[in-house]
C-alpha cells in the first residue's frame, strides 16, 4: 500500500496501565498499513505507564504522547485523541487490547467501498470482536458488531436503536465500542466529541448524536479486535444502569416526541437485567415498558410475531 494512502492516527488511551500499554502500542506499530501515527494519551496514570511509552518514543518515532496533569477520565481522553490527532483517521485502540495487523487496512478499505457507493456521508466503522477475560474467568466469546453486513442502518433508526427500541429486522444490529471503533476526525468534530460526563456509554452517546446528523454505521465483519475484559470499579453494581439513565435523561427531548421517554427508562432496566442474567426481572421490566408505549412497543412486538407466524 503506499504511502500516498491517508494518515491514520491510532489514538490510545492509558490509565495505570503499565502491565499492558507496551503491548498495546506494540500491537499498534505492527499494523500492516504504513502510513500512520500512534498517538498515546496518558490520563495522569500513578504507576510507570508514563516511563514505558516514553522508552517506546525513543525507539519508534511514530509514538507520540500526551498527558493530563490530572485523572479527566475515558471520554476526556478520547477528546484529547481528536484534539491532537494528525491523521485523516482515527483509529481508537485500548490500552488492554489487541488489534490483528491487518485491522487499519480493513477498517479503511470497508469505508472507502462503502463511501463509493454511498456518497459522501458520516461514516463509523466497527468491527467484530473476539472477548477474553482474564484469570480465564469466563470461556472467550465473540462479539458481532453493527452494520457488519448489508443492510447497514443509518439515522435516527440507529438512535431510537440504542435508546428504546429492539432495532427493525430489515437492518444488521450489533454491537458499538469505541475499542474498534474507525472515522474521519472530521467527523468526530462535527459530532462534537465525546461528552466528558459520561464515564460509561459515551460511545453510545456519541454514536447517537451522529445518527441525529444522519450518520451511517458498519463495519468489518472479522474478528479484528481481541478485547480483555477486567473487573473494575465503573462496571460494577447498579453503575451502568446510572448511566444508561443519564443518557436517556439527556435525550430526553427527544423521546418524549417520540412518545416513548418512560419506556425507554424501562427499557435501560431490562436491557441491564438481562445483562445480569437475570431474566425474568428483565421480562417483568419489558412487558411493563411495552404498555407505557402500546402504539410503539407492544403494536410492533405483536406485529413481528404475527409476520414470524405465517413466514414460518
Amino acid at each position: 500500500m503506499p504511502l500516498s494512502q491517508p494518515l491514520i492516527t491510532i489514538g490510545i488511551t492509558c490509565f495505570n496501565a503499565a502491565d499492558t500499554i507496551e503491548r498495546a502500542v506494540l500491537a499498534a506499530l505492527q499494523q500492516q498499513y504504513p502510513n500512520l501515527e500512534v498517538l498515546v494519551v496518558d490520563d495522569s496514570s500513578a504507576d510507570n505507564s508514563v516511563e514505558i511509552i516514553k522508552r517506546l518514543q525513543q525507539k519508534y518515532p511514530q509514538v507520540r504522547l500526551a498527558r493530563h496533569d490530572v485523572n479527566k477520565g475515558y471520554p476526556s481522553a478520547l477528546n484529547t485523541i481528536i484534539d491532537n490527532a494528525a491523521g485523516e483517521f482515527i483509529a481508537f485502540f485500548d490500552d488492554d487490547d489487541d488489534s490483528r495487523p491487518d485491522r487499519l487496512a480493513k477498517q479503511l478499505d470497508r469505508i472507502t467501498r462503502y463511501a463509493a457507493t454511498h456518497g459522501n456521508c458520516k461514516v463509523f466503522c466497527y468491527s467484530n470482536r473476539e472477548v477474553r477475560y482474564t484469570g480465564d474467568i469466563k470461556p472467550p466469546y465473540s462479539f458481532n458488531a453493527i452494520g457488519r453486513v448489508a443492510p447497514e442502518p443509518s439515522g435516527a433508526e440507529v438512535a431510537d436503536f440504542l435508546l428504546w427500541d429492539t432495532g427493525s429486522k430489515k437492518k444488521t444490529w450489533g454491537m458499538f465500542g469505541s475499542c474498534t471503533l474507525m472515522v474521519r476526525k472530521d467527523t468526530l468534530q462535527a459530532v462534537g466529541g465525546f461528552d466528558p460526563q459520561f464515564r460509561r456509554c459515551a460511545e453510545w452517546d456519541i454514536a447517537i448524536r451522529a445518527a441525529f446528523q444522519g450518520a451511517h454505521f458498519i463495519a468489518v465483519n472479522e474478528p479484528l479486535v481481541i478485547q480483555y475484559k477486567t473487573p473494575t470499579p465503573d462496571k460494577k453494581g447498579a453503575i451502568p444502569l446510572k448511566y444508561s439513565m443519564m443518557l436517556r435523561d439527556k435525550h430526553k427531548e427527544y423521546l418524549k416526541k417520540r412518545g416513548v421517554y418512560l419506556a425507554a427508562r424501562l427499557m435501560a432496566h431490562s436491557r441491564y437485567h438481562g445483562g445480569k442474567a437475570r431474566p425474568h426481572i428483565a421480562k417483568i421490566y419489558m412487558v411493563v415498558a411495552c404498555f407505557a408505549a402500546p402504539v410503539k412497543l407492544l403494536g410492533k412486538k405483536i406485529s413481528e410475531k404475527f409476520l414470524q407466524n405465517n413466514t414460518a
